[in-house]
């Protein structure tokens, strides 16, 4: 939709409520009412400024109290885009990231970022039930949705266990393939526990976010059905992009 196609009086600089602010509240309603919703982003600055009758400092208050909002997100060099509905993240026990998304529509991706054995952490070797002395493989992903980021997630597996994990994930192959490769057949969510936390500077860049927005933060345990635990996780989500939602048969 062009700014053509939308009607608007131009801010009372004499009504007592900031230009910017007016502006806003304009740009805000349209975005509720999806007059964006064929493009998915707003106009640029300068069709917006023009609109408006503003100079671009005024309009850049007005976006920014839109992203501030959650409405809206500015990825610099591409535009201002209008945040969509949340999406919903099942947690229960056959918790998989790709179903999650494949069932509501979108386009499941992972970007490897890191794949490594190191030593493990106090809480990998708790969570697994292994030796303080013990190497652990960690695999980090950022995890997208129609190429766009929702989280980043931090996966540990025993080192024993899964000798060879790192390589075969570097050659493209699917976790569950990589699994079933090493005998695990199935496996279940023993265990989801959801906290918050904000972001560091490096996690708020790569899911184009600001560092002042909570994330929501899952730790969860998976277990082959001997009930042996294969990884412990952590997982950040967008939470202005994410729902967590919880099943009946999780919660018992």
């Amino acid at each position: 939709m062009t700014s053509e196609q939308l009607t608007f009086s131009a801010p009372g600089r004499r009504s007592g409520v900031a230009v910017w602010r007016q502006i806003a509240d304009t740009l805000r309603t349209e975005i509720c009412d999806r007059s964006y919703a064929d493009t998915g982003r707003l106009p640029g600055e300068g069709e917006l400024s023009s609109r408006f009758g503003v100079n671009r400092h005024t309009l850049r208050q007005a976006v920014a109290a839109l992203q501030s909002d959650g409405l809206v997100r500015i990825e610099p060099g591409r535009g201002t885009f209008v945040q969509h509905e949340l999406l919903d993240y099942a947690l229960s026990s056959r918790t998989r990231f790709s179903a999650n998304l494949l069932r509501q529509g979108l386009l499941p991706s992972k970007q490897l970022l890191t794949a490594r054995e190191v030593p493990a952490t106090t809480r990998a070797a708790k969570e697994l039930k292994l030796d303080k002395a013990a190497k652990v493989l960690m695999v980090e992903t950022l995890d997208e949705a129609n190429a766009q980021p929702i989280g980043v997630a931090t996966a540990y597996y025993p080192a024993a266990r899964f000798a060879g994990l790192l390589e075969m994930l570097m050659h493209g192959t699917c976790t569950t393939d990589i699994l079933r490769h090493f005998g695990v057949q199935d496996y279940l969510r023993q265990e989801s526990r959801v906290t918050t936390q904000m972001p560091s500077e490096a996690t708020a860049r790569l899911l184009k976010q600001p560092t002042n927005r909570p994330l929501l933060c899952v730790e969860c345990i998976d277990v082959d059905m001997d009930g042996v635990p294969i990884k412990y996780g952590e997982t950040v989500f967008c939470g202005d992009r994410v729902q967590l939602v919880v099943s009946a048969e999780a919660a018992t």
